[in-house]
């Protein structure tokens, strides 16, 4: 495979991950769940969902809940020139304001959870997709 192609199949990877934690974190669940293919899968808490309308559904949270997700360490492995996958450690940092519109900065807990997310990408018509997704948690605050 000639470099710069796998250049910007890394780049082109890294980049959805990253727009899926940014839409996650402002609450567009519709348009974090678009970037799967439609019969994708993520797996959460050890559940599988598969296709946008069960990934939707099990989406819940409370609209006066604030989060971050801070991504680092992705290592993107291209296959080909239409799949690729990789593993990224994340962290998230969660807060329930009490209100829709909080006033910044909010109290700075610890982080909520830490683990790795291991992906798989596909090309599409319309860019590159996620396929599948687990979230594999390391470390969890208590409840």
């Amino acid at each position: 495979m000639d470099e710069n192609l796998r250049r910007q199949i890394e780049h082109d990877c890294r980049n959805l991950l990253y727009r899926h934690a940014h839409l996650s974190d402002r609450g567009q669940v519709a348009e974090a769940v678009g970037l799967f293919v439609p019969d994708g899968t993520w797996i959460r808490g050890g559940k599988p969902y598969t296709g946008h309308q069960q990934m939707l559904s099990s989406s819940s949270r409370p609209a006066t809940a604030i989060s971050r997700h801070f991504t680092a360490n992705t290592v993107v492995d291209v296959q080909d020139e239409n799949h690729a996958s990789a593993v990224s450690y994340y962290i998230v940092f969660r807060h329930d304001a009490g209100v829709p519109d909080p006033k910044f900065p909010l109290p700075l807990g610890g982080a909520f959870s830490m683990g790795e997310w291991h992906d798989r990408y596909v090309r599409t018509p319309d860019g590159w997709r996620f396929e599948f997704r687990e979230v594999k948690r390391l470390f969890q605050q208590p409840d």
